[in-house]
């Protein structure tokens, strides 16, 4: 008798580790970091080719866009660096989607003019995504800690934006003026 129930018990383990081995894990962003364009449009494929009738899980979902998502900031490397304001704001943007937002010393009023302001906004990290508007234009957006996104439209430049704040529908001009660091 004990060995059918030890069989059994050793059955019942070893179906289920292989059923759990066989789920789709949600891939870790940090994970993406350095990883080539080619292999991320690899994975996806991978992903994609294993659901020949397109039906996804949640999971596989979320991982075919995070690695899509990758695969644009990739795709716009030129965003990479750092990003400085006249008045010494700064921005920092990684290729895993992470953004070094600075500190703050002041802001601008509705006219254009530059006021100190006390205390100095932190500085925070955040996560910045890449997508374009009806032209084609790339449009960068970070999400603030504060609620809303910070929203960078490069329309013209690659190497200078102004920043405005909201949604893209309703975006409002901060007055702050970005410049690449070379």
């Amino acid at each position: 008798m004990r060995r059918i129930v030890l069989f059994f018990v050793c059955t019942l383990s070893l179906l289920c580790v292989t059923l759990s081995c066989d789920r789709p894990r949600p891939i870790d962003p940090a994970s993406l970091r350095g990883v080539p364009l080619e292999t991320l449009q690899q994975m996806r494929e991978d992903i994609l080719a294993r659901h020949p009738d397109g039906r996804l899980s949640s999971v596989e979902t979320a991982n075919v866009e995070l690695l899509r998502e990758q695969e644009r900031r990739l795709e716009n490397a030129w965003v990479f660096g750092e990003w400085r304001e006249r008045h010494g704001a700064r921005l920092i943007f990684r290729d895993d989607g992470t953004v070094s937002v600075g500190a703050r010393e002041g802001e601008y009023d509705e006219l254009g003019v530059y006021k100190f302001i006390s205390p100095v906004q932190p500085a925070y990290e955040s996560t910045w995504s890449i997508g374009y508007d009806q032209g084609g234009n790339p449009v960068v957006r970070i999400a603030r800690r504060s609620g809303g996104d910070l929203i960078y439209p490069f329309g013209e430049s690659r190497n200078r934006v102004y920043e405005q704040c909201g949604d893209l529908q309703t975006a409002v001009e901060t007055g702050c003026y970005f410049t690449k660091s070379m």
